[in-house]
């Protein structure tokens, strides 16, 4: 006796990220600024791109169904349609009524899927077998794979990260739906951890980042542009790892220290510039080309040999008696602690007697009032703070005019006195910077 045929059904499209479906996670491509959920992630023709979900949340599937060609008659009452999976949920088996339109798609139908989401941050593959149930039996009707990043909570809203150089709206149909760009839900997917806290999950990113093969010192400003280029300077680096927590739910804040270039009686200054030795992300020498410095690195400072080295370092300039550059940095607030995070030069700490500045860049704040910032951070993080000071009967003079005056020449810019940072006293307003 002959099988009854299997009715004349195949899979067509599957979309995640559509309105409504609570737990899902719009992604958003860095190249072309398109939503990847603005057409089903999967089609029968090919399309395969990832989905986006809160971990252990229940999620929902959109599907649409074609009719095979010359394949018999199509069903036209109630059928009950599912998929089942290995390791992950399947579909949910409900009862529909297929209509084809003369394309031979049929409308759009919404699904369950049978159980929550994995309850840890991962990347998932996932195999759907489909099946149609009918008066005649069990019919498979397609195989449908599956990429799922599972994050560890609902995403921050992109305005607490993105520039307003870059997009923040949302979906069609979402605006205020908080999204994630493509390759930074993959790699908070893959670094972060599966049990821990805030802190813990934030120590996992910083331990990533490197794999992100994201170079510091790159000419980029903003999120979207790093992930374009490749690299960023800080400025673009706070913002990035604050757009890698947020992926994952949690918040951070962000500061901006700037050089308060500070002038003193006898021409001199203090402090013109702060002096970076660390390469940065992904690099093996600073991006800067060697210039001569005068360097004091022990005590007593006022008696101790200037070493005079062509090095190549960062400075970063500040402007007399302006808000110049300096170094940008993220903070999270968890339990009764301030931790630090530096993405641009892999630095974590925890600040103990520690208070976030305000973002006031009138005000200048001395170091002395920041807890132990000075010397958890400040110390290891900038080697030598640069100035304009006197030293064996002479003076070290810092020459740096403000980019894009009349008449500036890089060439004429000059180190003054190098003095290592860790040997600047930690009072009398010693060392103040803005914060903005």
């Amino acid at each position: 006796m002959t099988a009854p045929a299997a009715p004349p059904v195949a899979l067509h499209s599957i979309a995640f990220a559509y309105p409504g479906n609570r737990g899902t996670i719009p992604l958003r491509d860095p190249v072309t600024s398109q939503f990847l959920g603005d057409h089903p992630e999967w089609t029968a023709g090919g399309r395969q791109v990832p989905a986006a979900f809160v971990r252990g949340s229940v999620t929902g599937a959109r599907v649409c169904f074609a009719r095979i060609p010359g394949g018999g008659q199509a069903p036209a009452g109630a059928v009950r349609i599912g998929a089942r999976a290995e390791g992950a949920p399947g579909v949910a088996e409900r009862e529909v009524v297929l209509a084809f339109d003369q394309a031979g798609i049929s409308a759009p139908i919404d699904f369950q899927l049978n159980g929550p989401h994995h309850p840890s941050v991962r990347t998932v593959q996932v195999e759907w077998h489909w099946y149609l149930r009918d008066g005649a039996g069990e019919h498979p009707i397609g195989i449908s794979r599956h990429e799922w990043l599972l994050a560890w909570r609902q995403p921050i809203p992109p305005t607490d990260w993105a520039s307003l150089l870059e997009p923040r709206d949302g979906p069609v149909g979402q605006p205020d739906v908080p999204w994630v760009y493509l390759p930074i839900m993959r790699w908070t997917c893959e670094w972060g951890t599966e049990q821990g806290d805030e802190r813990q999950l934030c120590d996992a990113l910083l331990a990533g980042l490197p794999k992100s093969g994201l170079v510091y010192a790159v000419g980029a400003w903003n999120v979207r542009d790093m992930l374009l280029k490749g690299g960023g300077y800080c400025g673009a680096f706070y913002r990035m790892f604050q757009a890698l927590a947020g992926a994952q739910g949690v918040h951070l804040e962000r500061r901006q220290f700037a050089v308060d270039w500070r002038p003193q009686p006898g021409n001199q200054a203090r402090w013109c510039a702060i002096v970076v030795e660390t390469p940065g992300l992904n690099r093996k020498a600073p991006a800067e080309d060697p210039s001569t410095f005068h360097d004091v690195g022990n005590r007593p400072v006022e008696r101790s040999p200037v070493d005079e080295q062509l090095q190549r370092r960062y400075r970063f300039w500040g402007i007399p008696n302006a808000v110049g550059d300096g170094h940008s940095l993220n903070f999270l607030h968890a339990g009764d602690r301030w931790y630090l995070y530096d993405a641009s030069f892999q630095h974590r700490v925890e600040l103990d007697g520690f208070e976030l500045p305000p973002s006031d860049h009138t005000k200048r704040i001395s170091v002395e009032t920041l807890g132990n910032f000075k010397e958890a951070y400040l110390d290891v993080a900038v080697q030598f703070m640069l100035g304009s000071l006197q030293h064996g009967g002479r003076l070290f003079e810092t020459v740096h005019p403000v980019p894009g005056t009349p008449n500036f020449k890089p060439g004429e810019v000059r180190n003054g006195l190098s003095v290592k940072t860790a040997l600047v006293e930690d009072r009398d307003a010693a060392i103040t910077f803005y914060w903005v």
